[in-house]
């Protein structure tokens, strides 16, 4: 049996165009490599199945180069591996490892020889194979399939992008009646108000121009930022994975696609003939767009913000720009930083990206009522208790009594996001106060009082009484008790939801 360097050899010899992918000795070296650090035969074989793999591949699409392989190529690369091999199964541990081994092989071509960043497009590849935090493998395309074939356009021709704007807008229409279902209709209208701000009264008004503007970003936030109420998926999320199944390939590609946008700030550095340099405002990282059909003017004095993604076929969504000068730009950034601490009283190992998941909604008014009127209510944290850790023992103590408290805060019409910051304000109470007992008083009391936290008055709500069966007296003296324990005062940043975060930038 050839041992690998002879199948190197063979391969070489039968594939003129590989050595301009990877040069031969390229290969041998890092097989040596291998070798060196204890790899078997059996185990070189393997890791030269993969390399051939990838050069053939690229080979027979004309890529020239590995930073080429999209999304659906890696895929594609997958099946064909588990084709090839009989000790290859379609599961998870089999595919880490396969990425594993691309990714080493990469990093040694990228510091030994300079070549550019090929993991980046395998990092994408395998953010691909999670949905919703779990593996999940999409189908094998045929070859012809529209979508993922645009990748490999040099130029997208006419017909085709009217095509895919037509599959794209009829999806949309789609996704614009499923949510107009009356299942959604509390989903909607909180989202509306959400986005449009608490003095929100209704679009009656405005001309028919600014009307539509309105609904274009609407959208924009509510599928990619909004949460809904009970599952506190994205709204895009939700849709994708209940209807997937109704889906084609390609409309599975295009939502998979979208759903990889990130919420994004960002500044125009340089405006060339095809494409704007961006900088990220908060990381600093680079990236370009096409020429944005906006009438930029002086982007020196432009923030621009939006959902965007730099891996599969570039969607563009609903990208909005304001005027700031460079000075405001800074205090947007500078206010913008402090809010995310804030949002770390609840999740203090956050990362600026998942402040952004949760509350892109705060970030755009921020951004717009500084561009307006270069001044905004900050909340204060000074006077605010430092939160206090998880008690998973109160937790378990007090089972039965957070369980009644999920049913009626289910039932009073607060989301799953805001029932699990009520949980955590009472186990912190029943922490601090030390009690050992409960009942339906003090119940009440935490519910009431974590309302008013957050600008809700739920007080005059007589089914609560009627639910519990209790006097609003001695829920009364129960909320000021909970009040001294905690000192927890309006908008508390350790309980406070999506909704009362906007509302805060106004009241606060």
């Amino acid at each position: 049996m050839d041992n690998v360097y002879s199948l190197v050899e063979h391969f070489y010899e039968e594939n003129n165009a590989a050595g301009q992918i990877v040069p031969q000795e390229t290969v041998e070296a890092y097989l040596r490599r291998n070798a060196w650090h204890g790899a078997d035969d059996d185990e070189l074989k393997r890791i030269w199945s993969i390399i051939s793999l990838l050069i053939n591949y690229v080979d027979q699409l004309n890529l020239y180069s590995f930073v080429s392989l999209t999304v659906y190529d890696y895929q594609e690369l997958i099946y064909r591996y588990a084709n090839d091999r009989a000790d290859f199964m379609l599961a998870e541990a089999d595919i880490i490892k396969f990425f594993a081994a691309a990714d080493k092989f990469y990093e040694y071509l990228q510091r030994t020889c300079k070549t550019d960043d090929y993991r980046q497009g395998l990092q994408a590849a395998k953010d691909s194979l999670y949905e919703g935090g779990y593996f999940f493998l999409p189908d094998r395309r045929d070859g012809d399939e529209f979508y993922s074939s645009l990748e490999h356009m040099e130029e997208v021709p006419a017909e085709t992008m009217q095509r895919l704007n037509k599959m794209l807008d009829e999806l949309l229409h789609r996704i614009d009646d499923y949510y107009k279902q009356p299942s959604f209709r509390r989903d909607m209208d909180r989202a509306v108000v959400m986005y449009a701000g608490p003095e929100y009264d209704g679009q009656e008004s405005l001309p028919e121009e600014e009307r539509r503007n309105f609904w274009f970003g609407f959208w924009d936030f509510f599928l990619f930022d909004y949460h809904l109420i009970g599952s506190d998926d994205i709204p895009l999320r939700h849709y994708y994975e209940h209807e997937r199944d109704k889906l084609s390939t390609s409309e599975q590609d295009i939502l998979r696609d979208l759903l990889r946008s990130r919420f994004t700030v960002f500044r125009i550095e340089a405006v060339g003939e095809d494409f704007v340099s961006c900088r990220n405002f908060f990381t600093g990282e680079n990236f370009e767009l096409p020429v944005p059909e906006l009438a930029l003017g002086n982007y020196n004095n432009c923030i621009l913000y939006g959902h965007i993604h730099s891996h599969g076929v570039m969607l563009l969504n609903y990208i909005t720009t304001l005027t700031a000068s460079r000075k405001l730009q800074q205090r947007m950034r500078d206010v913008i930083l402090r809010q995310y601490e804030l949002f770390k009283f609840q999740s203090p190992q956050a990362e600026l990206k998942d402040f952004f998941a949760r509350h892109a909604g705060v970030v755009r008014h921020t951004l717009q009522i500084l561009a307006s009127y270069a001044q905004l209510n900050v909340l204060k944290s000074r006077h605010v208790m430092q939160p206090l850790p998880d008690n998973p023992e109160v937790a378990d103590n007090f089972k039965a009594d957070i369980d009644l408290l999920r049913r009626v805060a289910k039932h009073v019409g607060f989301s799953k996001f805001e029932i699990n910051l009520l949980v955590k304000f009472f186990t912190d109470y029943m922490t601090v106060a030390a009690l050992d007992k409960t009942d339906d008083i003090l119940i009440t009391a935490l519910l009431l009082k974590f309302a008013q936290i957050n600008g809700v008055d739920l007080s005059g709500q007589s089914e609560i009484y009627e639910l519990l069966g209790i006097d609003s007296e001695s829920v009364w003296a129960a909320m000021k008790k909970i009040f001294e324990t905690l000192d927890c005062g309006m908008f508390d940043p350790r309980y406070l939801t999506e909704e009362a975060f906007i509302k805060s930038l106004y009241y606060g």
